[in-house]
């Protein structure tokens, strides 16, 4: 895994363009940081800022589904939520509310949100297929592309010329930006959340999970489990924000990739139909755009054969 040149780095936070969470947010994200930090502070800092209290509780139950009561108190809320998701959660909600559009005209930052969010619901429903913590999961689904908004936000200009050139061809994308800018939206994107405390295994399941074969992670292991996993998460999150005459032919690459953890086609279509309607709510929730799709075994059947030749249910 390849991080960008500290002094290269340093020179592009100077710029303010970043990506990165801001005033409470960030000091939530220094506090959470320390081993030792006290929840009483925690507390206050959330309590603080009227939207990020009001998005946790939102949040809090909506973890919470099927609690006699809802959750009314910050503390309540943290509880709720664990370190880790609430760490995730500020970093997202805070360069979400001021990322929502930007200067890249090539850049759809809609569906840029909608598929990040797609990719963190998928993530976590795949958890119990890797034996890892959905949290985890949810979180590495949320931020796996936050390198390619970096890209978008620092150098909007030349980034646009390149999404215009690469299409949707991602090898070729990453081609370009390490022409253009010595290093591409994964190393951006490894380094601006190893800079917000994430783990590193996180990190680097992040890094790898557009190709994972390009990594040398035992099979089986953890980290496997988890680049893979997001390596399904991805694909069909792409799925998801895809125009309807383009999802059929994308599915058996989402089947392919399911099969490396042992997920059938009809228990993929199963879960994808739960994760699409988990992606629905959640996107009128957080106010991000989605879309209505047929169930994706529909979508199957009605495939013409040759598309989705060798898959059997």
């Amino acid at each position: 895994m390849n991080l960008v040149d500290q002094g290269r780095y340093a020179k592009l936070k100077a710029s303010g363009q970043l990506p990165s969470p801001k005033g409470i947010a960030w000091a939530i994200v220094e506090l959470l940081q320390q081993d030792d930090y006290k929840t009483k502070d925690l507390v206050r800092l959330v309590q603080s800022d009227p939207v990020i209290a009001g998005e946790l509780l939102k949040f809090s139950n909506a973890a919470s589904y099927g609690r006699s009561t809802p959750i009314a108190s910050i503390p309540e809320a943290i509880t709720v939520l664990g370190t880790l998701r609430i760490r995730v959660l500020v970093v997202a909600l805070s360069v979400l509310n001021n990322h929502r559009d930007g200067e890249c005209r090539q850049f759809d930052y809609g569906r840029f949100w909608s598929r990040a969010l797609a990719t963190g619901i998928a993530a976590q429903a795949l958890a119990s297929f890797v034996k890892i913590n959905a949290d985890e999961n949810f979180t590495a689904g949320l931020l796996s592309s936050l390198g390619e908004l970096a890209l978008a936000s620092i150098f909007p200009e030349r980034y646009g010329e390149i999404i215009a050139m690469s299409d949707d061809r991602r090898s070729q994308r990453l081609a370009l930006e390490h022409k253009a800018f010595g290093f591409d939206h994964r190393e951006l994107n490894a380094t601006l959340m190893l800079e917000w405390g994430l783990p590193l295994e996180m990190i680097s399941a992040i890094f790898y999970s557009e190709y994972p074969d390009e990594a040398s992670f035992q099979e089986g292991s953890r980290i496997h489990g988890l680049t893979i996993a997001l390596h399904v998460a991805l694909a069909l999150s792409d799925i998801c924000v895809a125009d309807d005459e383009s999802r059929s032919g994308m599915l058996p690459d989402l089947y392919t990739k399911a099969a490396r953890l042992g997920i059938s086609v009809d228990e993929m279509n199963t879960m994808a139909d739960e994760i699409i309607s988990t992606w629905q709510e959640w996107g009128e929730f957080l106010q991000i755009q989605t879309r209505r799709i047929a169930p994706i075994g529909d979508i199957f059947i009605s495939s013409p054969p040759d598309n989705l030749a060798g898959f059997v249910c």
